[in-house]
């Protein structure tokens, strides 16, 4: 690549006439509009806007250096970071009492969720902060607060709000409270569980049913949450292959939260894939076993937490996310630190890897 020169997506409402087109534009059904090299002028652009035509590749300038993709780490992230792990050891206290006295401490997980949580749910660029503070170790404890502060998330974009919001929450901190029955060689093996242990393993949804039926005061949608979060919508989960609408409307949330979580965590047996492979799973799954219209609500509003992300590409390189096209944000237009921009959508021999800074 010339380093005089770039090549860099525009949105169409930012091209002006004098612009040299970089790549050809093609028209929807692949025939060549406009070639490389081409000066556009003002009735070029329109008819770009007529044949609906969203980006193009401008050719410009670029600066002699190479760009800086290091982002130091803000004051807002070292406190969320803070807040966050006195959350995790917060519930992990509950959950280790829990496991010894089988009764769940509802008003000290009430109360974890108001003054812990919901600090966390609120604070700005909350999506990509937990996606850097993820561990290995204590995977049930940091997966149970991570679902609990993305079912807040999800349930802000759904226009939740008030005590319907907070039961959300809780339904989602306590998704997984039945582990806390499940024996510990099973919960913390290092490898693939056998289909016994997996048997087994499956009883924590009706584990935790039971512990919250016998609790006092439990909400009823935190109970349904808590049972059917493993149920999906064709009928194909447990652990009563209960379809559609008879899936609690918290159970279906907390199914997208819990598939987004666990696939960008490392555990001991599985390393956490990016965001960007997650979102392509839940694409794909959103039409049979997910609600398509919560998927379709939260994939339209997380992909606002991926511009900017430094990510590390297939071939070794970092770069920068700047683009993610009109759909869901899955191979967006990355700017690597050599300056060359890459429409993942367009070179499928690329992929992103690894979110190095989110």
């Amino acid at each position: 690549m010339n380093s005089k020169y770039r090549i860099k997506p525009y949105p169409i409402s930012a091209v002006v006439a004098g612009m040299e087109l970089g790549r050809l534009v093609l028209t929807h059904d692949d025939k060549v509009m406009l070639s490389e090299g081409t000066i556009l002028s003002e009735s070029m652009i329109a008819g770009l806007k007529f044949w609906d035509i969203s980006t193009v590749f401008i050719k410009e300038c670029s600066p002699a250096m190479g760009i800086d993709l290091s982002i130091p780490e803000t004051v807002l992230q070292k406190k969320f970071y803070a807040d966050y792990d006195h959350t995790v050891n917060l519930l992990k206290n509950s959950f280790a009492k829990l496991r010894f006295f089988t009764e769940v401490p509802l008003a000290t997980l009430c109360e974890l969720v108001n003054n812990s949580i919901d600090p966390l749910i609120n604070a700005t660029g909350v999506i990509n902060h937990m996606h850097m503070v993820r561990r290995q170790d204590d995977y049930t404890f940091h997966h149970s607060v991570n679902v609990a502060v993305i079912c807040g998330v999800l349930g802000k974009w759904l226009g939740y709000a008030g005590q319907e919001l907070q039961d959300l929450v809780l339904a989602g901190l306590l998704h997984d409270v039945g582990k806390t029955q499940i024996p510990l060689e099973i919960l913390n093996k290092p490898g693939k569980l056998t289909p016994e242990e997996m048997e087994i393993m499956h009883l924590h949804t009706i584990r935790g049913y039971q512990l919250l039926r016998n609790t006092p005061n439990a909400p009823q949608g935190v109970i349904y949450g808590v049972l059917q979060h493993h149920e999906r919508f064709d009928g194909s989960g447990y652990p009563l292959t209960v379809s559609g609408d008879k899936i609690h409307k918290f159970a279906r949330i907390i199914a997208i939260a819990d598939i987004y979580d666990a696939m960008t965590s490392d555990r001991v047996y599985h390393r956490k894939i990016s965001p960007f492979a997650v979102v392509e799973v839940i694409v794909d799954e959103m039409f049979n076993k997910l609600d398509p219209a919560i998927g379709t609500v939260f994939l339209n509003n997380v992909r606002d937490y991926f511009v900017g992300n430094i990510v590390e590409l297939s071939d070794g390189r970092q770069a920068e996310v700047i683009y993610l096209g009109q759909f869901m944000a899955s191979r967006p237009v990355v700017v690597t630190e050599d300056q060359e921009y890459i429409d993942l959508e367009r070179n499928k021999s690329l992929s992103i890897v690894n979110v190095i800074r989110a």
